[in-house]
């Protein structure tokens, strides 16, 4: 199962943008793993680190709300697209989250959505851990 997720948002005061691709595939248990070639285009250089540790974030993020019996998936996360102006803290988890829903065909109750500042915002990090 794949799926793709845009985030492009601009606001009165500054643009989102990040673009995830993840492909799912049944496990005996959930995990994550980033390809070595994620990045699309732009240099990787330019996230140090912290798309790719978003990206981690995200799909994790997705897989706890996710119902009990979907949950059993390795997400393998096959491509990030960063614009390092336009690219904010929590955008690349924000499209790595819709991304893994996409691909499963599920959205949870209460997804994460981008506040009036653009700001993206998690909802079910307020509740506390369900855990997997």
């Amino acid at each position: 199962m794949d799926g793709t997720f845009k985030l492009r948002r601009q606001t009165n005061r500054w643009a989102r943008f990040a673009e995830v691709s993840v492909r799912l595939v049944p496990a005996a248990k959930a995990g994550v793993v980033v390809r070595a070639d994620v990045f699309r285009w732009g240099d990787p250089a330019d996230a140090d680190g912290s798309a790719e540790a978003e990206a981690r974030e995200g799909a994790w993020y997705a897989l706890r709300e996710l119902p009990a019996g979907l949950r059993n998936v390795l997400v393998e996360i096959t491509e990030i697209a960063i614009a390092p102006a336009d690219t904010g803290p929590g955008d690349v988890k924000f499209a790595t989250a819709h991304a893994v829903w996409q691909a499963v065909g599920h959205l949870p109750p209460r997804p994460p959505f981008t506040g009036e500042d653009g700001n993206p915002v998690f909802p079910a990090e307020e509740t506390p851990d369900q855990g997997l």
